[in-house]
């Protein structure tokens, strides 16, 4: 039955990233964006029933790998319904959705469990938050990058023409660097409750590359507000924080698999 579920959720995934790309390779056809709300509703819909089942365990939660990809995947595409309510962003599935239609379908063929007791979920959450809004905050960055680079070669393109304007995109892209900056600070301060021995538990390297990011996420927050980083500088500041954040999160798992098996 998961199988199905997630079958189906990748399936209205890529259709609805078919459909974003569609309005930006031909802007004279208008974008329906009811049709594509319930397409992308759908898919959360089924994505929610395959993870669900994959994710719980024996009243434990089942964290390996590929469960968090998938709960990252889902939680990113819920929180840009939510956003999608009160600015036009649907435009960020253009990573989203090809990424979670993968991500969907990841906890299906890696079968290695990695289960953990409910008592740590408050520090899961919030870290699978973070990841999400910041996983948002890149994709918007990146779209930001390419619109600002745009406009001041004054070169009007598709890509330009469904997107809102710069000023409201930047504005989205700060509170969504903020907003997850926040949720990534609860869990490094939540994950010190449970950390005892750093080295024993493997989190050394998870442990580092966090706080690498939290670092440079604080250092582009206080110099766009304090100097006015904005434009491709704040781009690049923000995608070079995701990098390390992906590796504390993906890279971290990957460096534990290989050398411990």
């Amino acid at each position: 039955m998961p199988l199905f579920f997630a079958a189906l959720a990748s399936l209205l995934y890529l259709y609805g990233f078919a459909r974003l790309w569609r309005a930006v390779a031909h802007p004279e056809k208008p974008l329906s964006t009811q049709v594509l709300n319930w397409t992308i509703g759908g898919a959360l819909l089924c994505h929610t029933l395959a993870l669900g089942q994959t994710l719980w365990v024996n009243d434990q939660l089942d964290l390996q790998l590929s469960n968090i990809l998938s709960a990252i995947a889902w939680l990113s595409v819920a929180l840009l319904l939510l956003l999608n309510r009160k600015q036009p962003v649907f435009i960020l599935g253009l990573f989203i959705f090809p990424l979670s239609s993968l991500f969907t379908l990841s906890p299906l063929f890696f079968d290695e469990p990695y289960l953990l007791p409910l008592n740590i979920g408050i520090h899961i959450v919030l870290s699978v938050g973070a990841y999400s809004l910041l996983t948002l905050a890149t994709a918007q960055a990146i779209l930001y990058s390419i619109q600002e680079r745009r406009f001041r070669q004054k070169k009007v393109g598709a890509v330009l023409n469904i997107l809102p304007p710069l000023q409201v995109m930047e504005k989205l892209l700060i509170q969504l660097v903020i907003s997850g900056f926040i949720l990534l600070t609860f869990t490094l301060l939540s994950g010190l409750f449970f950390v005892q021995d750093m080295f024993a538990q493997h989190l050394i390297h998870k442990t580092f590359f966090a706080i690498l990011a939290w670092l440079v996420y604080a250092f582009f927050l206080s110099g766009h507000f304090h100097r006015g980083w904005r434009g491709q500088k704040a781009a690049k500041y923000i995608l070079w924080a995701y990098v390390f954040l992906s590796l504390s999160y993906i890279g971290t798992q990957m460096i534990i698999l290989a050398i411990y098996g």
